[in-house]
C-alpha cells in the first residue's frame, strides 16, 4: 500500500482532503492576484486576504484553502486512528478535538480532557476531579506501563491541581501548555486500542479459532 501523503502547504501533490486520492495539486495565490490588480488599476482591496491561498485537486477538482501555511478548508484531521470499535459518544469527542487543534488549541485540550475523564469514569475510577481519577487509573495498576507514564504526563502538563476549574470541569476552555493538545489526543489513541479495540480483536480471535475447533468435532475454548 503506498504512503500516505498528508496535505501541506506548496506541496505538488498530496493526498486530497476531499477525495483522498493521491494527485496533483493546481497552487492559487491571492498575493499573486491582488500584485496583478495593482498592475491595472494602481489599487487594490485584497491587501488583507493576501496570506491565502488555495490548491485544486487534479483528480476531483475540489478545492483546499490556506491561511498562510495552515489549511482551513475543508476541516480534517490528520489522524487515522481506527474508531470502528469505539464508543460513539467517545469517538465523536475524539473526533472533535483533533480536527480543531489546528484552530483552538485551547477547545481541543478541553474536549481531549472530557473525553479522557468519560473513558476513566466508565472504567470504574470516577472520583471528583480528573486529577483524582487519573491517579486512581493509575494506582489500579491494571494499565500497561506506557499507558501509566503517558497519562500520568497529562496531569502533570495539565497542572490540573493548579487550576480547580480543570478538575471541577474538564470541558471548560482554559490555559493549555504547549505540546498538551496532542499529548492528549495520543493517550486517548492508547486507551482506546487498550479498552476497546484489543479487547475486540481478542473476541474476534477467539471466535474464528472456536469455529475451527467445532469444524473439527473438538470442544470450544470458554
Amino acid at each position: 500500500m503506498a504512503e500516505k501523503i498528508n496535505p501541506e502547504y506548496n506541496l505538488k501533490a498530496f493526498n486530497c482532503p476531499n477525495c483522498g486520492a493521491f494527485a496533483k495539486q493546481f497552487w492559487g495565490y491571492a498575493k499573486l492576484y491582488e500584485l496583478s490588480l495593482r498592475n491595472i488599476n494602481r489599487d487594490s482591496y485584497l491587501s488583507e486576504l493576501d496570506r491565502f491561498s488555495m490548491a485544486r485537486c487534479e483528480h476531483c477538482g475540489e478545492i483546499s484553502i490556506w491561511d498562510e501555511t495552515k489549511m482551513i478548508f475543508p476541516l480534517v484531521t490528520n489522524r487515522d486512528f481506527d474508531l470502528t470499535y469505539v464508543p460513539k459518544h467517545l469517538a465523536e469527542d475524539y473526533t472533535e478535538a483533533c480536527t480543531i487543534i489546528p484552530f483552538s488549541p485551547k477547545a481541543s485540550a478541553a474536549l481531549s480532557r472530557r473525553c479522557l475523564q468519560t473513558i476513566l469514569r466508565e472504567q470504574g475510577f470516577s472520583d471528583k476531579s480528573l486529577f483524582k481519577e487519573i491517579q486512581n487509573a493509575i494506582d489500579s495498576k491494571t494499565l500497561p506501563s506506557h499507558i501509566i507514564e503517558s497519562i500520568d504526563a497529562v496531569r502533570n502538563i495539565g497542572n490540573f491541581a493548579a487550576h480547580p476549574q480543570k478538575d471541577i470541569n474538564s470541558g471548560e476552555i482554559v490555559p493549555v501548555e504547549i505540546g498538551e493538545s496532542e499529548w492528549n489526543l495520543d493517550v486517548l489513541e492508547y486507551l482506546f486500542d487498550f479498552y476497546y479495540l484489543q479487547p475486540e480483536k481478542a473476541r474476534q480471535r477467539k471466535e474464528a479459532f472456536n469455529k475451527k475447533l467445532i469444524a473439527a468435532g473438538k470442544p470450544e475454548m470458554k
